[in-house]
């Protein structure tokens, strides 16, 4: 029978192993951790998780966690997992401790553990040298790295992704279909993370830790026979097919079987293995009993509307949420709701079941939303509720004090019956690239979309209520908000809620169902909102502007900040300059999001049936890929100095050097398209020429056949792909210029040109 973990002590010690058979979930155990609904679902970092294993492996201890006994019929959710049950005596709601004990879970023995639970595999290498602080060689290996990260030097530093020359060899070594499927991939005999000498998951090691001479020994010999198998299986596949990683692929794997160690070294380790392993079965947690008052977060609070104080349960995790991620604000209100409305968790997952949702949203950012929906649906003078895009911590508590009913409304509108579901889809479907309507965005390129922006067309439908065929007619004008927004708006937040006073005060009910695009961006650029927006100028009014979208002959040299200076121009030039700027390079790097929508035939093509996740982060199935590699021109490229395109930096009227030329070109928008993953990683840094005898490469990316020579001139000679002269630094600039300017051409004309405004509201910025 179970019974309450807490009776009347302020905190219990507990093992370990005890805790975790507690944490899967099992049906036999006297307790099971879940997590109240006020908890995030976020995971560590790799670099973190090994930090931890260190320190368990060590026998240092980990800290304290914070628990309570779960309240018996409130909603809780399974650790690890996204269905959601309701409490039952024993259960001990976890409310500090769960990235910890997630990540204990990705090194902890499978023994009722489902694969859900551990999206990460925890390696121990038996041979090579531990990272500075480590007491082993700790390695890692996600959904999103298979084959593990790149070598780190120390114990506490963010590891990053494995180089791509190495991925493209692993890519030869392991077939696609086994990539696909992590988990098998990595219980392959022939697998270890890359930079691995001899490496075993710490969840095998404790499984077997009373044989583990047997285990080890047999494990090494499979390991040998596997690495010949494979060595011999692609040997005899170059024979029949053109892959030109094989020989390093068979050199990768030669390597790894002349080092491997002999049964004599492995059986030295292992009593050192066994003293680590004993630390980790003999840990012990302290955890603390957490009051429920706290939880409930209704203490009498300052109702000032100026002030800025913390609710109780948001300063709870600020001071428990020093060894894991800041509470945010959105995560703050997002627990609040699943606090106090139990449907909260299931209600969103469900929106998010919609790959569109999903492409956009995390759970707390869509609860964000939901929420300010909720704001527009009692935003008057009776209701004292005002609409806002930046709600915190504070004003939402106080909020929920100040009007009790708001979580039912909130109940009401996001669940199935309510209005908020159908909307979010009727207008993510409007948007959307589809077979007839081309000028829409793919799912991947749904990132694009600032949410406050998007939350401005759903305030239109429900102040216009708009029929499905208005919607129809104006889908171009709802694409063109977005992405024009995308480019000129600097506070989106600022700007959304400008933007939906403006739809409130001039949409009547008099009026038809337009949307107004254009009037709401030329609100968002006057000087009465203080210039949130630059104005978009035309394809014709940027090349006015001299020197601008291509260099003066008379320049010689490859310019950066220099392109850019707005002395000698009039005001609306120097915007136009500022929006150009932000066209050419917006954030400094070589990311430009906006291809995602240009190049959207081909992302369409390749991506959409790809899960698309919120952000840029490791799980998109593209990559942002140079067209000129980087090796050819940035600081490092093997060519002396004198040969390097960094040498051939213009200078500005007074003789000084622009530093930026060579990244400002190199890292533009006119050197960068989207390729495959797995495509960039066959590429490389292989030399323009030979990209442009691919099949479809200059159709893909956006690149027009009259400016082939110029991008095979910046290409260089064979033999010498990273030596340069004027000649070609020239080139290779005016390459870039004309693609960038192409690119912006296009962006205008497929926004402006191919379909006109439909009504006299709109206008054209020329």
């Amino acid at each position: 029978m179970h019974t309450s973990f807490f009776d009347t002590e302020s905190a219990k010690i507990v093992t370990l192993p005890e805790w975790m058979a507690w944490a899967s979930n099992q049906a036999d155990v006297a307790h099971r951790v879940v997590l109240p609904m006020i908890q995030r679902g976020s995971v560590w970092a790799p670099h973190k998780i090994l930090d931890l294993w260190d320190t368990l492996l060590r026998g240092m201890p980990m800290g304290a966690l914070m628990a309570r006994n779960s309240p018996q019929g409130s909603t809780v959710k399974i650790l690890g997992e996204i269905q959601t049950r309701e409490s039952a005596e024993g259960d001990i709601d976890l409310i500090d401790g769960q990235q910890r004990t997630l990540a204990i879970m990705a090194g902890w023995p499978p023994s009722g553990l489902k694969d859900s639970m551990r999206p990460v595999v925890i390696w121990l290498d038996l041979i090579d040298a531990p990272q500075e602080e480590y007491i082993f060689r700790l390695l890692v290996t996600t959904t999103s790295q298979p084959f593990g990260y790149a070598r780190a030097t120390r114990g506490g530093n963010a590891i990053s992704k494995l180089e791509h020359s190495k991925l493209r060899v692993a890519n030869a070594i392991w077939k696609p279909e086994e990539i696909k499927d992590e988990k098998a991939l990595w219980k392959s005999p022939d697998f270890m993370p890359w930079d691995a000498n001899f490496s075993v998951p710490i969840t095998e090691l404790m499984e077997n830790s009373n044989e583990l001479s047997n285990f080890l020994t047999s494990r090494l010999d499979s390991y040998r026979s596997a690495l010949n198998q494979k060595i011999d299986a692609i040997k005899s596949s170059k024979n029949t097919e053109a892959n030109p990683n094989s020989d390093a692929a068979i050199k990768y794997l030669e390597s790894k079987y002349n080092s491997l160690p002999s049964a004599e070294e492995i059986i030295k380790r292992i009593p050192t293995i066994q003293a680590a392993l004993q630390n980790i079965n003999t840990c012990q947690l302290p955890i603390l009993r957490v009051r429920e008052d706290i939880l409930n977060d209704k203490e009498p609070q300052d109702d000032d509307e100026n002030s800025n104080v913390d609710p109780p349960l948001a300063i709870l995790f600020k001071r428990v949420g020093t060894s894991g991620e800041t509470l945010s604000d959105a995560d703050y209100i997002y627990s609040i709701i699943k606090h106090h409305m139990k449907e909260a968790h299931e209600t969103i997952e469900t929106l998010l079941e919609d790959p569109r949702t999903s492409a956009i949203y995390t759970p707390t950012t869509l609860a964000m939303t939901a929420v300010r929906w909720t704001l527009l649906s009692q935003d008057n003078k009776e209701s004292k509720i005002r609409d806002s895009a930046r709600m915190d911590k504070t004003s939402f508590a106080r909020l929920i004090r100040k009007h009790p009913g708001f979580i039912n409304n909130l109940r009401d509108e996001i669940l199935p019956s309510g209005s908020f579901q159908p909307t979010l889809e009727n207008i993510l479907k409007a948007i959307s690239y589809d077979k007839d309507f081309r000028i829409g965005l793919p799912k991947h390129a749904l990132s694009l979309i600032p949410i406050p922006l998007l939350e401005v067309i759903l305030a239109w439908h429900k102040l216009k209520n708009p029929s499905d065929e208005a919607i129809k007619n104006y889908r171009h004008s709802l694409v063109r908000f977005i992405l024009q927004g995308h480019l000129c708006i600097y506070d989106f937040a600022s700007a959304s809620e400008v933007a939906i006073e403006f739809l409130k005060k001039n949409m009547s009910s008099s009026d038809n169902e337009i949307f107004p695009d254009q009037a709401l961006m030329m609100e968002l650029e006057s000087e009465k909102q203080k210039h949130l927006a630059l104005p978009l100028p035309s394809p014709d009014a940027l090349q006015s502007i001299h020197g601008l979208t291509l260099s003066p002959d008379e320049v010689r040299g490859i310019r950066g900040w220099t392109r850019f200076d707005t002395k000698n121009l009039n005001d609306l030039e120097k915007q136009y300059v500022t929006f150009y700027n932000r066209w050419w390079n917006r954030n400094r790097r070589h990311i430009h999001p906006i291809l995602l929508w240009l190049q959207r035939d081909y992302v369409f093509k390749n991506f959409e049936e790809q899960p698309a996740l919120p952000g840029l982060g490791d799980e998109t199935p593209f990559d942002y890929d140079h067209i000129l590699p980087r090796s050819q021109w940035s600081y490092w490229t093997g060519a002396s100095s004198g040969n390097r395109l960094m040498d051939f930096r213009a200078k500005d009227n007074s003789g000084n050097v622009d530093q930026t030329g060579h990244w400002s070109i190199g890292d533009s928008i006119g050197n960068i398209h989207i390729l495959s993953s797995q495509e960039n990683r066959s590429f490389g840094d292989t030399p323009v020429k030979i990209k442009f005898g691919k099949p479809g490469f200059r159709d893909n990316s956006l690149i027009e056949d009259e400016f082939e020579m110029l991008w095979l001139s910046a290409g260089g000679e064979d033999e010498k792909p990273r030596w340069w002269d004027i000649h070609r630094a020239l080139d290779f600039q005016k390459a870039v210029e004309t693609r960038a300017f192409d690119l912006y051409s296009k962006f205008y004309t497929d926004l402006f040109i191919h379909q006109l405004p439909l009504n006299t509201s709109n206008r054209q910025n020329t």
